[in-house]
């Protein structure tokens, strides 16, 4: 079987800089951070241009819901902008995000929608299986943390 070299790989080939489709795609990045990309088609621009006359006295936003605390954030955007790094203040929590324009009388006007993605959580769990041992160190370290008592204390508080 052959195997190719780098040069076979690469040959010449740039990925393109658009793709045509309107999409924007929300990524968590880790607890506290989203990652979302977008694409916005010429077209639809013009579409949204000619139904709002304000459309040009607008800015660009990223707003990005929180859904389990039903708040949300807006982030000034440049006009040629892709993709963003969103802070987020609570992990283990689902967000989702619009893009769109904010006309000079504070109405958004959505261009595109993402996904729903959930944060991963920032801590330990607080369930704990009695099937699965730990080292006597971080079982004590464990267990102070999330009952405030050290493994010694728990045992001898749950024999009594």
């Amino acid at each position: 079987m052959h195997i190719p070299d780098r040069h076979e790989l690469n040959a010449g080939w740039t990925l393109p800089k658009a793709y045509g489709i309107d999409r924007l795609v929300l990524l968590p990045k880790d607890p506290h951070w989203l990652f979302a990309y977008w694409e916005t088609t010429p077209g639809l621009i013009e579409s949204l241009a000619a139904q709002h006359q304000a459309w040009c006295a607008g800015r660009t936003v990223l707003r990005t819901f929180n859904l389990d605390f039903k708040s949300f954030k807006t982030i000034d955007l440049a006009a040629d902008t892709d993709n963003w790094y969103v802070n987020v203040e609570m992990a283990d929590c689902s967000y989702k995000a619009e893009l769109g324009r904010l006309l000079p009388d504070n109405r958004f006007i959505s261009m595109l929608s993402s996904n729903i993605v959930r944060t991963p959580r920032d801590s330990l769990s607080s369930i704990i299986d009695p099937r699965w041992k730990m080292f006597p160190f971080w079982q004590h370290r464990y267990y102070r943390m999330i009952s405030g008592l050290s493994s010694y204390e728990l045992f001898n508080r749950e024999k009594h």
